[in-house]
């Protein structure tokens, strides 16, 4: 085989190789990665919508009869607005929109209770049973969840958001569910694969192109080298091999032409063809790295709690369309700016979210990012307040606690569900924090752990000690100059 078509074949080896390995590690994180993405922003309209739910309203409705009642009308209603407004030519195609109450033996299973549908083989009543096919379908009534994978029901296939409806106690009575038709997601997913092995096509043909243009100009040279060694071989010791070049080649011409000069001074003298290979070029492209352990550890970290004041207020004051708008907002871009100083999110807690600095990668500097996170947090939601305020007059405001602290960190659950988290006092801490920050009249707020290794860094000003539940000694607590009151 001639090395012009070895060439060849290695380098379309090399692309198939390449280009199949990186579709591969490509296309696992971004499929996994729309996935979260619409989760996300479905469990977003579910909880938004459950929020605009009324909870005693809700426990009136027990039977099929009640579903000519005021309460089950208004109910209803509400959620045939969240469905509507839901129904776009966008990423999220909302398909149903229902509540469910839990069934009172069988642990994770819900009957219907409102459905937004008006077409009778499409509408649930109440007390019918939530069909749902496979162990993976859990409903948990008392957080906020995304069926893991898809659900199938006797409608079809579907990616579900759970939300809880909460009474004036705040007790779970029912939730709110959303379902989004798997065939929007799955569509996206095959446009993904499609684009991915059209890039590989591309880059094949490419390859093939780019290979014989390579192995030709490679050829060249090593022709004319070819050549001057048979000429010497045959004992022409008066040839030249002319070959201008500046790389490696060039470098064996000119050696030739050497060695050429050196036997016709010594003609008496038979020496053996001498061959110059010039050495293979390595180029490190990929750096390997080592993904962390998911298990439960102990570790430091710094904890960071936000939440939206006033949310049901705002929810009250606005259509259920403008709260979607608003929070997905408020969410957007304070994920944004934990992301940008290597925070991770950790859960969504209805109106408001926990992040974590310093798991589950290391972070030396985690107090110093968790507070410039906070910083750029408090900016951009100036920014989102006035626009607000301007265009619903909404007073769009925030409270957050940060907290430093040795944490469990790991996998919390059970076999059916887990989820990585962190527990301990330091996460009480945090959350303890955040509530205070509206008592505390201020919209951050630093316990004492955290602000003894950034006090240099940062404008703090004291405020004073709060306590803990659960702890006998208060924490110190401080402010983020400047400081930004509380309306009212």
């Amino acid at each position: 085989m001639k090395f012009r078509t070895r060439v060849i074949l290695l380098l379309l080896v090399l692309a198939i190789a390449s280009n199949g390995v990186l579709l591969a590690l490509v296309y696992s994180p971004a499929r996994r990665h729309l996935l979260q993405q619409m989760g996300t922003t479905v469990l977003s309209i579910a909880a938004t919508a459950a929020s605009a739910v009324d909870g005693e309203k809700h426990q009136a409705i027990k039977s099929r009869a009640d579903e000519k009642t005021s309460p089950y009308r208004e109910i209803e209603a509400e959620l045939r607005k969240v469905r509507d407004a839901n129904r776009r030519d966008d990423d999220i195609n909302v398909k149903y929109v229902y509540t469910m109450t839990p069934h009172p033996t069988e642990r994770g299973v819900g009957l219907f209770a409102v459905d937004a549908e008006e077409k009778e083989d499409d509408k649930s009543h109440v007390g019918d049973i939530y069909k749902a096919r496979g162990s993976n379908a859990f409903i948990d009534f008392e957080k906020y969840q995304v069926q893991p994978g898809f659900v199938e029901d006797q409608w079809g296939t579907w990616l579900t958001a759970n939300a809880p409806i909460r009474d004036h106690a705040g007790k779970s009575v029912a939730v709110l569910g959303v379902d989004v038709d798997a065939r929007d997601a799955l569509h996206k997913l095959d446009l993904l694969l499609w684009s991915g092995c059209g890039a590989l096509g591309a880059s094949m043909l490419l390859a093939v192109v780019m290979a014989a243009v390579i192995s030709q100009r490679i050829s060249e040279p090593l022709t004319v080298l070819r050549r001057g060694a048979e000429a010497v071989g045959a004992g022409d010791f008066t040839t030249e091999v002319k070959l201008p070049r500046g790389d490696e080649f060039g470098e064996v011409a000119a050696a030739m032409n050497t060695m050429i000069a050196g036997l016709r001074e010594r003609e008496n003298l038979k020496g053996t063809l001498v061959r110059y290979v010039s050495s293979d070029m390595a180029e490190k492209i990929l750096k390997s790295g080592q993904m962390p352990e998911l298990k439960g550890d102990r570790r430091k970290i710094t904890l960071l709690f936000a939440d939206v004041r006033g949310f049901s207020t705002i929810a009250e004051s606005l259509k259920p369309e403008e709260v979607v708008a608003l929070l997905n907002e408020f969410f957007e871009k304070m994920i944004e700016a934990i992301f940008k100083h290597g925070g991770a999110i950790n859960k969504f807690l209805g109106d408001g979210f926990m992040a974590v600095f310093g798991a589950p990668m290391d972070d030396e500097f985690q107090e110093e990012h968790a507070v410039r996170a906070t910083l750029d947090m408090r900016a951009a939601l100036g920014a989102l307040r006035e626009r607000w305020k301007l265009s619903h007059a909404v007073e769009l405001r925030a409270g957050i606690g940060i907290n430093t602290g040795t944490a469990i960190v790991g996998n919390i659950g059970s076999h059916q569900r887990m989820e990585y988290t962190a527990i301990g006092d330091a996460v009480n801490i945090a959350s303890r924090l955040e509530t205070a920050s509206k008592e505390l009249g201020t919209d951050i707020v630093v316990s004492e752990y955290t602000y003894v290794t950034v006090r240099s860094q940062f404008p703090f000003q004291q405020l004073r000690s709060i306590p803990v539940k659960g702890r006998t000694d208060p924490v110190i607590v401080y402010g983020v100059s400047p400081l930004v009151p509380e309306a009212g």
